[in-house]
């Protein structure tokens, strides 16, 4: 298997208690690669060209470690310091990202208005519909683009190895699931990592992105930086999760979740350009 030498950023945050944590972030060079899979699912379909500018990603999903020493409390159902965080919807995600960017040095990525309404969210039944803009001078901490995330847990430039899960085309060896799992989330980095150093992006827990999620949105999707469409119900996850079937840990596969939905399924890890 090919491998990446990837450059690895170690940020070093620092709270009011004087207290210090570490994390890294891998650089991902940007590149041109072939999006979605010309399979038996309808909203994978079809295969199509992308062209990404570099960015930098979390080597693991977010810990309860992390996300405890950045936001003061842990709502996971699967207590552990080194498992993912989970039980944490979309916007809980996007406060973590801002308020992890104020500790790290940077302006927040999102501008976040929760008493206006986002008129791009057609979601009646979700309850908090905060309006959420992009900072776009920002080089603070997001959530990925679906283009981002295929990218990465492809393997980035090396992606042509073409493995169905990220690193593998042997789920075990990469990830947890319904197999495999206990039915419960597993301590991050114990599997095998993909070219670029990054680790359970099959398996785990599933990861919250920006897009939001259309069946048809790869017939017409940009080809340089793509965002996803301009509104929805749902917010895209990816990745699978512990609890599922091997089928919807593969790279490809696309579920989506109401953006005020929280599960033991749910997670996320961040990006940052």
């Amino acid at each position: 298997m090919l491998k990446a030498t990837p450059k690895i950023e170690k940020q070093e945050i620092e709270n009011a208690k004087g207290e210090k944590f570490s994390f890294n972030m891998v650089e991902v060079e940007g590149g041109h690669f072939t999006m979605g899979l010309n399979g038996q699912y309808d909203d994978e379909k079809p295969e199509h060209n992308v062209d990404l500018d570099s960015f930098f990603v979390a080597e693991y999903p977010v810990t309860q470690e992390l996300y405890e020493f950045v936001i003061g409390t842990n709502p996971s159902g699967f207590f552990g310091k080194q498992r993912p965080v989970e039980q944490v919807d979309w916007y809980d995600a996007l406060v973590f990202c801002n308020t992890l960017s104020k500790l790290s040095g940077f302006d927040s990525y999102y501008k976040i208005d929760k008493p206006k309404k986002d008129l791009n969210n057609e979601n009646d039944q979700d309850g908090k519909k905060w309006l959420v803009e992009v900072n776009h001078g920002s080089k603070g901490y997001r959530l990925p683009t679906e283009a981002e995330w295929e990218y990465a847990a492809r393997g980035g430039k090396y992606w042509q190895d073409g493995y169905e899960y990220s690193g593998s085309n042997k789920l075990e060896e990469v990830g947890w699931y319904d197999d495999n799992s206990h039915e419960e989330t597993l301590i991050v980095g114990m599997k095998q990592a993909n070219q670029l150093g990054l680790y359970d992006m099959s398996g785990n827990v599933y990861e919250w992105f920006w897009d939001w999620y259309d069946e048809e949105y790869y017939n017409n999707s940009a080809k340089k930086n793509p965002l996803g469409v301009e509104r929805g119900m749902y917010r895209i996850v990816r990745g699978g999760s512990w609890y599922d079937y091997n089928y919807l840990c593969r790279v490809a596969y696309r579920s989506r979740y109401y953006p005020d939905n929280r599960s033991n399924l749910l997670g996320f890890r961040i990006f940052r350009s």
